[in-house]
């Protein structure tokens, strides 16, 4: 007979926050231009060429002597392949029928962004930005093999940045922001403690299958944090950008429940065992990361600009995912409820834990804009992407690993007030390993051996920009 602790422990093991679609690493968002992502973001925090300077360096806004907007939205796609196997808490494994490995789970967004800058005189200038900072959308199959570790990932954000410049003297300009973002979550997965049977005498040789029972929690914050900025013309043909973005911390405060009427359902070696939970009140404590950014751009010709960056960003600030049940009651199993954090053999009203064990990163890219003509400039660019998950650490929410991307983009110019960019960006990174097991609040492994998943991902990514900007 399986052990009836080891089923419940594994029934509720929490999941991790972070996306596999985006093309920065973790859960950052940089697609937030469409002249930026033409040369892959290259050089940006060191270049005034329209509004969006805004998110990249404001201290570049005093370069800037119109009033101007700029808007557009960036399209990705992704598509996202698992092949593997897995024994779930109940012993099975999902060579058994009825599991699959997960269909495309990436799918496709739409990410929108809006800027707006302004001169108040020579020196000092305003800047306001309104865009998504931080953002993820998984959906794997219903009978993933590895379901037990990860169902569906939302992640949404929208940052509200007012921003003011100021120009100490011809060549050096600073600014600065405040970041007011809010972030909301879903995540979801399968407890999957019922193998496939073909049939069982204690059910009358009726036939039943996994993923009987699906955990869901949800939540949302308010987080503040502040970011600064240099912007440097060492010549006339060269200059220079730096910016720092803070760390920000939310406690995303929602509901974890279960599904079907809050009924936790297990096969026990006889039959169905059925338990009831009540929802939960809990909170998922989350902190997105600081980063710098160093960039430069050189005019080498009348024609042809030359841009380049590079970006460390602490995802070190990223140890662990955990839910935290907030809410507990005294009656355990007496009133015939339990809460969801009773089920899932975790310590201090934990619903679920994750070993994360992220690590900093550096980002680089290069690129450059080739002015054809008065009306038509011409972009490319190419970037590096470390991944702060390691192989070890890898988890079934995070298939990710160090990125590449090559981009290309134009800008056509309507008239003297009126300009719109378009580009387009392909992303590619090497088949990766997955092996994933349950751990406890302390890492230590949750299961008994054997239990957990493993396989190989392969992820493409493709993005489409668009954006428009206007002189007042």
């Amino acid at each position: 007979m399986i052990n009836k602790k080891t089923l419940l422990s594994t029934a509720l093991i929490g999941a991790a926050l972070t996306p596999a679609m985006t093309m920065a690493s973790g859960y950052k968002i940089n697609e937030q231009s469409a002249a930026g992502m033409g040369t892959a973001h290259a050089g940006r925090a060191a270049m005034a060429e329209d509004a969006s300077v805004v998110f990249y360096n404001p201290a570049a806004m005093t370069a800037l002597d119109r009033a101007q907007i700029t808007a557009g939205f960036t399209y990705i796609s992704g598509d996202g392949e698992f092949e593997g196997s897995s024994v779930n808490g109940a012993g099975a494994p999902s060579s058994a029928e009825g599991y699959d490995n997960g269909g495309d789970y990436l799918g496709e967004a739409f990410i929108p962004f809006v800027y707006y800058v302004r001169p108040i005189n020579e020196d000092m200038s305003f800047g306001i930005a309104v865009f998504s900072p931080f953002g993820t959308n998984t959906d794997y199959n219903d009978n993933f093999v590895g379901g037990a570790y990860a169902d569906e990932t939302s992640l949404k954000s929208l940052e509200i940045q007012p921003s003011f410049a100021y120009k100490i003297n011809d060549q050096l300009s600073i600014g600065g922001g405040i970041d007011i973002v809010y972030m909301e979550g879903l995540l979801s997965k399968q407890t999957d403690l019922i193998p496939y049977v073909p049939g069982h005498a204690a059910l009358g040789n009726a036939a039943f299958s996994g993923f009987e029972s699906h955990f869901e929690v949800s939540g949302d914050d308010w987080g503040y944090g502040w970011n600064a900025g240099a912007y440097y013309k060492l010549n006339d043909a060269t200059t220079l950008g730096f910016t720092y973005r803070s760390e920000i911390e939310f406690t995303l405060e929602g509901d974890s429940e279960l599904a079907n009427d809050g009924t936790l359902t297990f096969f026990n070696g006889a039959g169905l065992t059925t338990l009831n939970a009540r929802p939960q009140a809990s909170e998922v404590p989350l902190t997105t990361p600081e980063s710098v950014t160093l960039a430069v751009t050189h005019q080498l010709t009348d024609a042809l600009l030359l841009q380049a960056g590079t970006t460390w960003t602490g995802w070190s600030s990223f140890q662990s995912f955990d839910v935290i049940g907030t809410e507990n009651t005294e009656a355990g199993y007496g009133d015939g409820f339990a809460d969801v954090s009773d089920l899932g053999g975790l310590t201090d009203g934990y619903v679920g834990h994750i070993d994360e064990s992220w690590t900093d990163v550096w980002a680089v890219s290069v690129g450059g804009t080739y002015q054809l003509n008065d009306r038509i400039a011409l972009r490319a660019g190419y970037a590096f992407d470390q991944s702060p998950v390691d192989d070890e650490h890898r988890t079934a929410r995070v298939p990710s690993s160090d990125r590449q991307w090559l981009t290309a983009g134009v800008q056509y110019v309507v008239s003297n007030d009126l300009s719109v960019d378009l580009a387009a960006g392909y992303l590619f990174m090497d088949k990766m390993s997955l092996n994933e097991i349950n751990k406890n609040v302390d890492n230590s492994a949750k299961d008994a051996p054997g239990v957990g998943v493993t396989g190989e991902y392969e992820i493409d990514v493709f993005g489409l920009s668009a954006q428009a900007n206007y002189k007042f």
